[in-house]
């Protein structure tokens, strides 16, 4: 369970490193931006990953349900 839970929070680290790193490149993230405002992007960034991820998890599904069904009727 200690093993799960290292690799959730570098996981976390990670994704909290990606959108950061977005926010520098996509110029959003500047000297005057203030901690608060990084949270936000994080936040926001995080919720737009997770809600992607979803999405593309019930596409997947749906295309192996599709293919197996598809797969019986012959």
């Amino acid at each position: 369970m200690g093993t799960f839970i290292k690799y959730v929070f570098y996981l976390i680290v990670l994704v909290v490193v990606y959108l950061i790193g977005r926010g520098i490149y996509e110029g959003s993230i500047t000297q005057e931006t203030t901690v608060g405002n990084v949270a936000e992007q994080v936040d926001s960034g995080s919720r737009e990953l997770a809600k992607e991820a979803g999405q593309g998890i019930k596409k997947g599904y749906e295309g192996v349900k599709r293919d197996l069904s598809q797969k019986t009727e012959n």
